[in-house]
């Protein structure tokens, strides 16, 4: 069977997005690992990521799409992405009504079988992880439990349990189908050395229960891939990509100690040149496992912080303390790792203080980098239900991209007020004396490749600068 999987272009133009297709362009692993799944089944598989071919039109996209004459054509969405996506497949549709369309990832997997309802030109929803189930549909098997179809204009779903697929029994993700793989595609910058960096997710899951995140397609669970197979993974890159950075997109990364333990010192005795980022949860973190991430190649870590607000905390990111998080990127700081922290502003009950009190909590330690997210209600995230008993929420899927802010709190007078404090936060961050002191003076040599990055594209960052100081200095 001809079968395409497709990353749909699935944006909306604010001035952050357009920075970022020149900042950050990540690769659709994802794809890549259904992708193996069917190729080792025997089927012939291409890949179309529309997010790496922003500029082409979805004409141009379908058009590509039924150049290869699939039988099926597969798309991932996140719940932002799912407009464009549709609009996609229905071209698609409208071209070639034999083709079986299917739709699977984040969105998918909240929607089930009620998506077919409203969106005719879907034939087929997975929900969870689309390895087996799309290999079962290719072979014209539907009868898989997470599997959603019509059965005479009805939406209906399969009847069989299917496991949960041993991770480290699957191949490496298809990388060789991705166009232009490593080099089309684009880490954050300064987040890495040495050009060109891959992403690799090595587990899945996650046992916390944020009331903001979505869980539908792993559960709350978690697995993880053995030490050996991720330094495979790893070697297998370096060997036929010239991989030099990967960046591990879990969610726990140090969760399972002795697995970080043991590929960290695969790494160490391998000397291969690599380096890598990851994720580190506040309170799991000791001087014993920072001298194992850095002699494993460990380049830079991210810690979700969310607030300096402790209540928020309490109430959205259980098991997390002020004092912990100081304690812990002050260690990370000491022992020589580069620490981002991850900020989210808009939570329910949110006020001008409460943001004020963030951006003077993430300003008083000794992080390099940070991201400032928009606190979004996704359909399938606990707090979702009972949103609108604490603001207006904007419940327009193009939008939920933690971006735009779709929430303004009872607490903010406006969405305007909440760009304008956005805007303040990365302005103050990144002039902070700590700035000029320790990353500045060392960052054009940090990272060549994004050096070369930022001088290419520097008319877009300078537009992004300038449409910043503009937020922040608007009238409330």
């Amino acid at each position: 069977m001809n079968i395409v999987l497709v990353q749909p272009r699935g944006f909306s133009w604010t001035p952050q997005q357009r920075v970022e297709k020149v900042a950050c362009v990540m690769p659709p692993v994802g794809l890549a690992s259904i992708a193996a799944v069917l190729r080792r089944a025997g089927h012939r598989v291409s890949i179309i990521d529309g997010a790496l071919n922003s500029s082409l039109t979805n004409d141009l996209l379908a058009d590509r799409i039924l150049a290869h004459r699939p039988a099926m054509v597969g798309f991932t969405a996140t719940t932002s992405a799912f407009p464009d996506a549709y609009r996609l497949c229905r071209l698609v549709k409208e071209r070639s009504d034999d083709v079986t369309t299917v739709f699977g990832g984040v969105h998918a997997s909240w929607g089930k079988g009620e998506l077919l309802v409203d969106y005719p030109a879907i034939d087929v929803v997975v929900a969870g992880e689309g390895e087996t189930v799309t290999r079962l549909l290719a072979e014209g098997d539907r009868t898989s439990d997470r599997c959603f179809f019509r059965n005479g204009g009805a939406p209906a779903g399969g009847t069989r349990e299917t496991p949960l697929v041993n991770i480290d029994d699957l191949p490496f993700p298809a990388y060789d189908l991705l166009d232009g793989f490593p080099k089309r595609y684009l880490s954050p910058l300064f987040s890495y050395p040495r050009a060109p960096c891959a992403t690799v997710i090595s587990s899945r899951g996650c046992i916390y229960r944020c009331s903001y995140c979505d869980r539908s397609v792993f559960g709350a669970g978690f697995r993880w891939n053995s030490p050996e197979y991720t330094f495979g993974q790893m070697e297998r890159l370096y060997r036929d990509y010239g991989v030099r950075h990967v960046n591990f997109y879990d969610d726990l990364f140090t969760l399972n100690r002795p697995r970080v333990e043991t590929l960290c010192r695969r790494l160490e005795n391998a000397r291969l040149p690599l380096t890598f980022n990851c994720i580190v949860r506040i309170g799991h973190i000791d001087r014993e496992l920072i001298a194992l991430l850095k002699r494993g190649g460990c380049f830079m870590v991210s810690v979700g912080i969310e607030s300096g607000d402790q209540s928020f905390l309490d109430a959205h990111k259980a098991g997390l303390d002020l004092e912990s998080v100081r304690r812990d990127v002050e260690l990370l700081h000491e022992n020589g790792l580069w620490v981002k922290g991850l900020f989210m502003m808009g939570f329910p009950d949110e006020t001008e203080s409460t943001i004020v009190r963030t951006r003077k909590f993430a300003c008083s330690l000794p992080l390099k980098d940070a991201n400032m997210t928009a606190f979004t209600p996704f359909p399938g995230a606990p707090i979702t239900a009972t949103i609108g008993d604490y603001g207006a929420f904007d419940n327009d899927w193009a939008k939920l991209d933690c971006v735009n802010f779709v929430f303004v709190p009872s607490g903010i007078a406006s969405r305007r007020v909440l760009e304008h404090h956005r805007a303040l936060f990365y302005r103050q961050f990144y002039t902070r004396p700590f700035m000029r002191r320790h990353v500045y003076p060392k960052l054009l040599f940090r990272s060549p490749h994004s050096t070369a990055r930022l001088v290419r594209h520097a008319r877009t960052f300078f537009s992004f600068r300038r449409e910043l100081d503009r937020q922040a200095i608007l009238q409330k």
